[in-house]
Protein backbone atom coordinates (compact mmCIF):
# COMPACT_ATOMS: atom_id res chain seq x y z
CA UNK A 1 0.00 0.00 0.00
CA UNK A 2 1.38 3.27 -1.00
CA UNK A 3 2.24 6.12 2.14
CA UNK A 4 0.48 8.67 0.91
CA UNK A 5 -2.52 7.89 -0.18
CA UNK A 6 -5.49 10.91 -1.82
CA UNK A 7 -7.12 10.46 1.59
CA UNK A 8 -3.94 11.32 3.51
CA UNK A 9 -2.52 13.86 1.54
CA UNK A 10 -5.74 16.53 2.07
CA UNK A 11 -4.25 16.81 5.86
CA UNK A 12 -0.52 17.05 4.28
CA UNK A 13 -1.03 20.14 1.99
CA UNK A 14 -2.99 21.52 4.34
CA UNK A 15 -0.24 21.37 7.28
CA UNK A 16 2.32 22.50 4.76
CA UNK A 17 0.27 25.37 3.42
CA UNK A 18 -0.19 26.25 6.76
CA UNK A 19 3.29 26.12 7.17
CA UNK A 20 4.54 28.07 4.20
CA UNK A 21 1.65 31.12 5.50
CA UNK A 22 3.46 30.96 8.88
CA UNK A 23 6.67 31.65 7.38
CA UNK A 24 4.95 34.45 5.22
CA UNK A 25 3.70 35.85 7.70
CA UNK A 26 6.55 35.88 10.16
CA UNK A 27 8.69 37.22 7.11
CA UNK A 28 6.46 40.29 6.88
CA UNK A 29 8.07 41.86 9.51
CA UNK A 30 10.66 45.17 9.13
CA UNK A 31 14.16 42.48 10.82
CA UNK A 32 17.05 45.20 11.73
CA UNK A 33 20.65 44.70 10.54
CA UNK A 34 21.45 43.94 14.22
CA UNK A 35 24.98 45.12 14.30
CA UNK A 36 24.82 45.28 18.70
CA UNK A 37 26.39 41.97 20.36
CA UNK A 38 23.89 40.59 22.84
CA UNK A 39 20.30 42.31 21.88
CA UNK A 40 18.91 39.47 19.94
CA UNK A 41 16.89 37.54 21.97
CA UNK A 42 14.50 40.48 22.81
CA UNK A 43 14.36 40.72 18.39
CA UNK A 44 13.38 36.74 18.57
CA UNK A 45 10.60 36.68 21.33
CA UNK A 46 9.40 40.16 19.30
CA UNK A 47 8.96 37.89 16.09
CA UNK A 48 7.71 35.23 17.77
CA UNK A 49 5.22 36.77 19.59
CA UNK A 50 4.23 39.26 16.53
CA UNK A 51 3.43 42.55 16.66
CA UNK A 52 2.42 44.96 19.78
CA UNK A 53 -1.12 44.82 21.09
CA UNK A 54 -2.48 48.18 19.59
CA UNK A 55 -2.55 51.14 22.41
CA UNK A 56 -5.70 51.17 24.48
CA UNK A 57 -6.10 54.16 26.60
CA UNK A 58 -5.97 54.19 30.66
CA UNK A 59 -8.97 54.70 32.90
CA UNK A 60 -9.16 57.73 35.75
CA UNK A 61 -10.04 56.59 39.39
CA UNK A 62 -13.53 58.10 40.58
CA UNK A 63 -12.96 61.97 41.03
CA UNK A 64 -10.91 62.76 44.68
CA UNK A 65 -9.26 59.52 44.57
CA UNK A 66 -5.38 59.55 45.55
CA UNK A 67 -2.35 58.20 43.57
CA UNK A 68 0.62 57.20 44.98
CA UNK A 69 3.69 58.82 43.15
CA UNK A 70 7.67 58.74 42.98
CA UNK A 71 9.83 61.10 41.44
CA UNK A 72 13.18 59.89 39.37
CA UNK A 73 15.60 62.58 39.10
CA UNK A 74 18.91 62.18 37.67
CA UNK A 75 21.56 64.50 38.38
CA UNK A 76 25.51 64.65 38.57
CA UNK A 77 26.99 66.00 41.58
CA UNK A 78 27.60 69.38 40.48
CA UNK A 79 23.75 69.69 40.30
CA UNK A 80 21.97 70.58 43.80
CA UNK A 81 18.50 68.90 43.97
CA UNK A 82 17.70 70.74 47.33
CA UNK A 83 14.95 71.95 45.97
CA UNK A 84 13.20 68.40 46.01
CA UNK A 85 13.30 68.67 50.30
CA UNK A 86 12.45 72.18 50.35
CA UNK A 87 9.38 72.65 47.64
CA UNK A 88 8.30 68.52 47.88
CA UNK A 89 8.63 67.11 50.94
CA UNK A 90 6.42 64.31 51.15
CA UNK A 91 7.22 62.97 47.65
CA UNK A 92 8.64 60.15 47.41
CA UNK A 93 11.97 60.31 45.50
CA UNK A 94 14.61 58.51 43.53
CA UNK A 95 17.91 60.44 42.66
CA UNK A 96 20.78 59.08 40.54
CA UNK A 97 23.54 60.64 40.87
CA UNK A 98 25.24 59.29 37.44
CA UNK A 99 28.75 60.24 38.43
CA UNK A 100 28.85 58.80 41.35
CA UNK A 101 30.19 55.17 42.00
CA UNK A 102 28.98 54.53 45.32
CA UNK A 103 26.09 56.80 45.26
CA UNK A 104 22.70 54.55 47.01
CA UNK A 105 21.30 55.02 43.46
CA UNK A 106 23.68 53.83 40.46
CA UNK A 107 23.68 53.09 37.20
CA UNK A 108 25.85 50.70 34.75
CA UNK A 109 27.22 53.46 32.90
CA UNK A 110 27.07 57.38 32.98
CA UNK A 111 25.96 57.32 29.72
CA UNK A 112 23.13 58.69 27.42
CA UNK A 113 22.22 61.10 29.94
CA UNK A 114 18.62 60.71 31.71
CA UNK A 115 18.11 57.65 29.46
CA UNK A 116 20.12 55.70 31.32
CA UNK A 117 18.64 56.65 34.76
CA UNK A 118 14.97 56.01 33.38
CA UNK A 119 15.54 52.85 31.87
CA UNK A 120 17.70 51.52 35.15
CA UNK A 121 14.56 52.45 36.90
CA UNK A 122 12.05 50.89 35.19
CA UNK A 123 14.27 47.79 35.00
CA UNK A 124 15.07 47.51 38.91
CA UNK A 125 11.67 48.67 40.37
CA UNK A 126 9.54 47.20 37.86
CA UNK A 127 7.44 45.49 40.45
CA UNK A 128 7.17 48.01 42.55
CA UNK A 129 6.02 50.47 40.63
CA UNK A 130 4.02 54.03 41.53
CA UNK A 131 0.32 54.92 40.14
CA UNK A 132 2.01 57.68 39.09
CA UNK A 133 6.20 57.81 38.03
CA UNK A 134 7.58 61.18 37.29
CA UNK A 135 10.70 61.41 35.45
CA UNK A 136 12.71 64.64 35.71
CA UNK A 137 16.09 65.87 35.14
CA UNK A 138 17.73 67.48 38.04
CA UNK A 139 16.85 71.65 37.35
CA UNK A 140 14.59 73.75 39.72
CA UNK A 141 14.45 76.18 37.04
CA UNK A 142 14.45 75.64 33.49
CA UNK A 143 13.62 77.07 29.76
CA UNK A 144 12.17 73.79 28.95
CA UNK A 145 9.73 73.72 31.74
CA UNK A 146 6.16 75.57 30.96
CA UNK A 147 5.77 79.46 31.11
CA UNK A 148 2.47 79.29 32.88
CA UNK A 149 4.37 77.35 35.86
CA UNK A 150 6.92 80.04 35.82
CA UNK A 151 9.69 77.53 34.58
CA UNK A 152 9.40 75.88 37.57
CA UNK A 153 9.67 72.11 38.02
CA UNK A 154 8.43 71.67 41.28
CA UNK A 155 5.29 73.69 40.87
CA UNK A 156 5.06 71.29 37.42
CA UNK A 157 5.18 68.18 39.54
CA UNK A 158 2.66 70.34 42.42
CA UNK A 159 -0.06 71.18 39.89
CA UNK A 160 0.62 68.12 37.54
CA UNK A 161 -3.03 65.95 37.45
CA UNK A 162 -2.85 62.57 38.02
CA UNK A 163 -5.89 61.68 35.92
CA UNK A 164 -5.11 62.55 33.26
CA UNK A 165 -1.15 60.65 33.00
CA UNK A 166 -3.89 57.82 33.77
CA UNK A 167 -5.92 58.81 30.61
CA UNK A 168 -3.43 59.31 28.61
CA UNK A 169 -1.01 56.68 29.79
CA UNK A 170 2.01 58.97 28.95
CA UNK A 171 2.04 62.98 29.48
CA UNK A 172 5.01 64.77 28.35
CA UNK A 173 5.78 67.56 30.91
CA UNK A 174 6.00 70.60 28.37
CA UNK A 175 2.99 71.95 26.99
CA UNK A 176 5.04 73.65 24.40
CA UNK A 177 5.11 71.91 21.44
CA UNK A 178 8.26 73.57 19.96
CA UNK A 179 10.91 72.06 20.39
CA UNK A 180 9.86 68.66 19.09
CA UNK A 181 7.06 68.77 17.60
CA UNK A 182 6.73 68.59 14.19
CA UNK A 183 8.27 65.39 13.60
CA UNK A 184 11.61 64.66 12.15
CA UNK A 185 11.40 62.24 9.58
CA UNK A 186 12.51 58.71 8.87
CA UNK A 187 11.41 57.43 5.74
CA UNK A 188 12.89 60.46 3.21
CA UNK A 189 10.44 58.54 1.02
CA UNK A 190 6.97 60.22 3.06
CA UNK A 191 5.09 63.72 1.66
CA UNK A 192 6.18 67.17 4.14
CA UNK A 193 2.83 68.28 3.30
CA UNK A 194 0.92 68.95 6.48
CA UNK A 195 3.68 69.00 8.18
CA UNK A 196 6.58 71.85 8.85
CA UNK A 197 9.81 69.90 8.34
CA UNK A 198 12.55 69.50 11.32
CA UNK A 199 15.70 67.80 9.88
CA UNK A 200 16.62 64.65 11.51
CA UNK A 201 19.74 64.12 13.30
CA UNK A 202 22.07 62.54 12.17
CA UNK A 203 22.20 59.57 14.55
CA UNK A 204 18.75 58.98 14.25
CA UNK A 205 18.04 56.61 11.08
CA UNK A 206 16.02 54.04 10.35
CA UNK A 207 18.21 51.04 11.16
CA UNK A 208 18.61 53.08 14.94
CA UNK A 209 14.78 52.43 14.88
CA UNK A 210 15.38 48.85 14.28
CA UNK A 211 17.73 48.12 16.77
CA UNK A 212 15.14 49.53 19.33
CA UNK A 213 12.43 48.68 18.22
CA UNK A 214 13.10 44.88 16.66
CA UNK A 215 10.71 43.44 14.38
CA UNK A 216 8.35 46.81 14.67
CA UNK A 217 7.53 48.70 11.15
CA UNK A 218 9.65 51.97 11.22
CA UNK A 219 7.57 54.62 11.22
CA UNK A 220 7.89 57.75 8.44
CA UNK A 221 7.94 60.46 11.71
CA UNK A 222 8.17 60.73 15.05
CA UNK A 223 7.06 63.61 17.18
CA UNK A 224 6.96 64.76 20.91
CA UNK A 225 7.40 68.17 22.91
CA UNK A 226 11.33 68.07 24.04
CA UNK A 227 13.39 67.58 26.55
CA UNK A 228 13.20 63.98 28.11
CA UNK A 229 10.51 64.47 31.43
CA UNK A 230 7.19 63.09 31.56
CA UNK A 231 4.72 61.16 34.01
CA UNK A 232 3.88 57.61 33.15
CA UNK A 233 0.82 55.38 34.85
CA UNK A 234 1.69 51.94 36.34
CA UNK A 235 -0.83 50.45 33.27
CA UNK A 236 1.69 51.88 30.61
CA UNK A 237 4.54 51.21 32.34
CA UNK A 238 3.83 47.51 32.69
CA UNK A 239 2.04 46.87 29.07
CA UNK A 240 5.81 46.32 27.99
CA UNK A 241 7.61 43.13 29.67
CA UNK A 242 10.47 44.39 31.25
CA UNK A 243 12.79 42.68 29.08
CA UNK A 244 11.98 45.56 26.78
CA UNK A 245 13.97 47.66 28.99
CA UNK A 246 16.73 45.29 29.31
CA UNK A 247 17.19 45.59 25.88
CA UNK A 248 16.93 49.07 25.46
CA UNK A 249 19.44 49.52 27.91
CA UNK A 250 21.85 47.37 26.61
CA UNK A 251 21.34 48.97 23.63
CA UNK A 252 22.39 52.20 25.12
CA UNK A 253 25.44 50.81 26.90
CA UNK A 254 26.74 49.27 23.47
CA UNK A 255 26.11 51.96 21.09
CA UNK A 256 28.91 53.42 19.74
CA UNK A 257 27.38 56.66 19.75
CA UNK A 258 28.62 59.07 22.26
CA UNK A 259 26.94 59.90 25.79
CA UNK A 260 24.97 63.03 24.23
CA UNK A 261 23.88 61.37 21.02
CA UNK A 262 22.75 58.22 22.38
CA UNK A 263 20.53 60.21 24.96
CA UNK A 264 19.23 62.07 22.05
CA UNK A 265 17.72 59.15 20.53
CA UNK A 266 15.75 58.63 23.16
CA UNK A 267 14.06 61.98 23.51
CA UNK A 268 12.20 60.77 20.27
CA UNK A 269 11.01 57.39 20.75
CA UNK A 270 9.92 58.03 24.82
CA UNK A 271 6.10 58.50 23.54
CA UNK A 272 6.77 55.18 21.18
CA UNK A 273 7.56 53.32 23.69
CA UNK A 274 4.96 53.68 25.88
CA UNK A 275 2.20 54.73 23.73
CA UNK A 276 3.07 52.84 20.55
CA UNK A 277 1.91 56.46 18.88
CA UNK A 278 5.12 57.49 16.74
CA UNK A 279 3.46 61.61 17.15
CA UNK A 280 2.24 62.65 20.47
CA UNK A 281 1.58 66.46 20.07
CA UNK A 282 -1.09 67.31 21.92
CA UNK A 283 -2.95 70.40 22.17
CA UNK A 284 -1.30 72.69 24.40
CA UNK A 285 -4.65 74.14 25.97
CA UNK A 286 -5.22 70.73 26.55
CA UNK A 287 -2.08 70.26 28.13
CA UNK A 288 -2.15 73.21 30.06
CA UNK A 289 -5.93 72.81 31.22
CA UNK A 290 -6.30 69.07 31.82
CA UNK A 291 -3.21 68.55 32.88
CA UNK A 292 -2.02 71.46 35.04
CA UNK A 293 -5.79 73.32 35.68
CA UNK A 294 -4.44 76.22 34.21
CA UNK A 295 -7.47 76.75 31.97
CA UNK A 296 -8.04 79.88 28.91
CA UNK A 297 -11.27 78.58 27.72
CA UNK A 298 -9.91 77.84 24.39
CA UNK A 299 -6.53 77.19 22.13
CA UNK A 300 -7.56 81.17 20.71
CA UNK A 301 -7.58 82.63 24.31
CA UNK A 302 -4.37 80.67 24.95
CA UNK A 303 -2.29 81.97 22.16
CA UNK A 304 -3.57 85.43 22.29
CA UNK A 305 -1.84 85.57 26.00
CA UNK A 306 1.17 83.95 24.20
CA UNK A 307 1.59 86.55 22.34
CA UNK A 308 1.24 89.07 24.88
CA UNK A 309 3.86 87.63 26.76
CA UNK A 310 6.14 87.57 23.54
CA UNK A 311 5.46 91.39 23.02
CA UNK A 312 6.82 91.69 26.51
CA UNK A 313 9.81 90.16 25.97
CA UNK A 314 10.53 92.46 22.89
CA UNK A 315 9.89 95.00 25.77
CA UNK A 316 12.53 93.45 27.85
CA UNK A 317 14.92 93.69 25.15
CA UNK A 318 14.44 97.21 23.85
CA UNK A 319 14.91 98.16 27.60
CA UNK A 320 18.21 96.25 27.82
CA UNK A 321 19.37 97.62 24.85
CA UNK A 322 18.05 101.31 25.93
CA UNK A 323 19.65 100.63 29.27
CA UNK A 324 23.15 100.04 27.25
CA UNK A 325 22.88 103.08 25.03
CA UNK A 326 22.66 105.08 27.94
CA UNK A 327 18.79 106.73 26.57
CA UNK A 328 17.43 109.40 28.90
CA UNK A 329 15.37 108.59 32.09
CA UNK A 330 11.97 109.34 30.32
CA UNK A 331 12.70 107.01 26.90
CA UNK A 332 13.22 104.43 30.10
CA UNK A 333 10.08 105.49 31.73
CA UNK A 334 8.47 105.42 28.39
CA UNK A 335 9.64 101.75 27.91
CA UNK A 336 8.73 100.42 31.95
CA UNK A 337 5.12 102.37 31.29
CA UNK A 338 4.18 99.44 28.21
CA UNK A 339 6.05 96.72 30.03
CA UNK A 340 4.04 97.70 32.93
CA UNK A 341 0.81 97.49 31.58
CA UNK A 342 1.52 93.84 29.43
CA UNK A 343 2.68 92.86 32.61
CA UNK A 344 -0.57 93.52 34.36
CA UNK A 345 -2.73 92.26 31.13
CA UNK A 346 -0.63 88.73 31.38
CA UNK A 347 -1.29 88.88 35.41
CA UNK A 348 -5.27 89.31 34.98
CA UNK A 349 -5.29 86.64 32.24
CA UNK A 350 -2.58 84.28 33.88
CA UNK A 351 -4.81 84.66 37.32
CA UNK A 352 -8.66 83.85 35.85
CA UNK A 353 -6.69 80.72 34.28
CA UNK A 354 -5.55 79.29 37.62
CA UNK A 355 -9.47 80.22 38.86
CA UNK A 356 -11.09 78.46 35.91
CA UNK A 357 -8.75 75.13 36.34
CA UNK A 358 -10.21 74.65 39.47
CA UNK A 359 -13.28 73.64 38.37
CA UNK A 360 -13.26 70.19 36.98
CA UNK A 361 -15.62 70.33 34.35
CA UNK A 362 -13.66 73.04 32.59
CA UNK A 363 -11.02 70.85 32.91
CA UNK A 364 -13.22 68.16 31.16
CA UNK A 365 -14.09 70.34 28.25
CA UNK A 366 -10.30 70.98 27.52
CA UNK A 367 -9.86 67.19 27.19
CA UNK A 368 -8.63 65.88 23.38
CA UNK A 369 -9.75 62.46 22.23
CA UNK A 370 -7.84 59.83 23.03
CA UNK A 371 -5.85 57.69 20.51
CA UNK A 372 -7.77 55.24 19.30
Amino acid sequence: MPWCTPRKAIPLIALSTFLVTLIIWFNRFDTPRQQLSNLSSLYHDSISSGVRRPFSPGAAKPPGSAYSRVLVIAKTSEEDVGWVRDDLPNLPTVIYQVDKANATYRVPKNKGNEAMVYLTYLIDHYDQLADTTIFIHAHSITWHNNILLDLSTPMTIQRLQDDRVWRQGFMNLRCHLEPGCPSIFLNQTTSNVGHKEKPSDEMFRPETFKELFPGHKVPPVLSEPCCAQFAVSRDRVKDNPRKTYEHLRAWLLATPLDDASSGRVFEYVWQYLFTRNAEVCPSMHACYCDGYGICFGDDIRLEEWMKTFKLKEKIDDEMSWAKRRGESPSVIQEIADRRGKLEKQLEKGKQEAYERGEKAENRASAREPLPE
